[in-house]
């Protein structure tokens, strides 16, 4: 299985598929490098198109500590994945948390970065929130660890906010829930319990799309 290594050594699984400018997808918290298999498939047509899985989701490592689960350690390892590729330079497309790391690369490394489409990155929490956005998060985690991956994938399937999901996409619904249900739920546990990573959008978060010139992808 093809692994790129991070700069503390955490082994990324990546696929990768066509040929031409690259694309690299970033997934979303719920989601793993499968979610953009219809993107990859599409794009690929004339594109190298690259999706990866982050630290904390199998099979890329797993990480113990929930230290290294930070926002510069998830952007980085998506250089990591193009430098281990031998990638200057890509299109970078992420989705909500994927969405986050795309947007500090732009910020951090935007000489790496042929465009960035970000959707759901969210605009962050107000501050008079912030306590009560990290005691959720806290508590996201510790379910994940009493309970398992497939347990909260069950809970959160059958909340009233995600029938429309269901009613709108039956397949598409099953297909997302089925892979948060592979969660390793140490990783899905430290990725929330980070300080700095964790990005929540509502079904009305649009799409921005930042290039650096004016083109589509090409």
């Amino acid at each position: 299985m093809p692994h790129a290594v991070a700069s503390d050594n955490v082994r990324l699984y990546f696929e990768e598929a066509g040929s031409g400018t690259p694309i690299i997808f970033l997934h979303e918290f719920a989601a793993d490098h499968t979610n953009w298999e219809p993107q990859m498939r599409y794009f690929s047509r004339g594109h190298r198109c690259i999706a990866y899985s982050a630290r904390g989701y199998t099979p890329s490592d797993v990480p113990a500590s929930a230290e290294v689960y930070t926002y510069k350690h998830f952007y980085t390892d998506a250089l990591a994945v193009l430098d281990h590729l031998k990638i200057a330079k890509a299109h970078f497309v992420g989705l909500s948390m994927g969405a986050y790391s795309a947007l500090q690369i732009g910020l951090n490394a935007p000489q790496r970065a042929l465009s960035l489409t970000l959707a759901g990155v969210g605009s962050g929490s107000s501050l008079e929130n912030l306590e009560a956005v990290r005691k959720q998060c806290r508590a996201n985690a510790e379910q994940y660890e009493t309970i398992g991956a497939a347990e909260v994938a069950k809970i959160t399937r059958e909340a009233p906010s995600r029938i429309p999901f269901l009613l709108k996409d039956p397949r598409g619904h099953a297909d997302f829930y089925a892979a948060l249900a592979r969660h390793d739920a140490k990783g899905s546990a430290n990725t929330l319990r980070s300080p700095s990573i964790t990005i929540g959008c509502d079904s009305h978060t649009k799409t921005e799309i930042l290039p650096n010139r004016p083109s589509q992808l090409s």
